[in-house]
């Protein structure tokens, strides 16, 4: 008798964790749909057009879903730049692989630029958040934070660079970091806005001989 109870709750507890895991997959399937659909308004449409209610019936689920999930338009916002930022680094990491070096650092920028060309909405919605956060009180916070991850990641893969002697001893991670970030976005700027009077791939070739320059003993 005691052996068949145990077994029944040992049974019982493994179902309701097999229904817990089917939960977790279905809410995140939901808010990776969710999110998908608030980049593409974004994209298209600007940052003003994006509303919940319009991101849950786009991505096919309530309009009811991404209140319940996310709470607020700026919470959405944010959870769409980390979710960007999140597959991203997974690209870079895929295709370039940890950054220690010069030549790592380069490659980073130009899978920046390549990426980017690769999948244009993507671009256009982070820029979209980005240019935001100038007039949106409730997004500075965000881009802040985005701004300070940027510069804090390319920072420290020149402070590699120049502990390895590959850069000038006396350059400075975070402003050559900040310079660099700046560069980068300015050409995605201008690429979105006029695309056929920007070269995309001649500014990244040219963006990386100058930052080798600049940066060379």
């Amino acid at each position: 008798m005691s052996g068949r109870k145990i077994s029944t709750k040992t049974e019982a507890a493994e179902t309701l964790e097999a229904t817990r895991q089917t939960q977790a997959e279905r809410r995140e399937t939901a808010e990776r749909a969710i999110l998908e659909a608030a980049k593409t308004i974004v994209a298209e449409r600007g940052l003003d057009a994006l509303t919940l209610h319009e991101a849950g019936e786009a991505a096919g689920y309530s309009r009811a879903l991404p209140g319940h999930y996310f709470g607020t338009k700026s919470a959405l916002v944010s959870a769409l730049a980390d979710h960007i930022i999140a597959g991203y680094a997974v690209r870079v990491r895929e295709a370039v692989g940890p950054a220690d070096g010069l030549d790592r650092l380069c490659e980073r920028l130009s899978f920046y630029f390549d990426d980017c060309a690769r999948d244009p909405v993507t671009a256009r919605a982070f820029q979209g958040i980005l240019s935001a956060g100038l007039t949106r009180s409730e997004l500075a916070p965000i881009v802040e934070r985005l701004n300070r991850d940027s510069v804090d990641g390319l920072a420290e893969i020149i402070k590699l660079a120049r502990d390895k002697g590959e850069i000038r001893a006396d350059a400075r991670p975070r402003a050559e970091a900040s310079l660099i970030l700046a560069s980068m976005r300015g050409v995605m700027f201008q690429w979105l806005t006029v695309p056929d009077h920007v070269s995309l791939s001649r500014m990244r070739d040219a963006l990386v001989t100058n930052i080798r320059r600049s940066l060379a003993r």
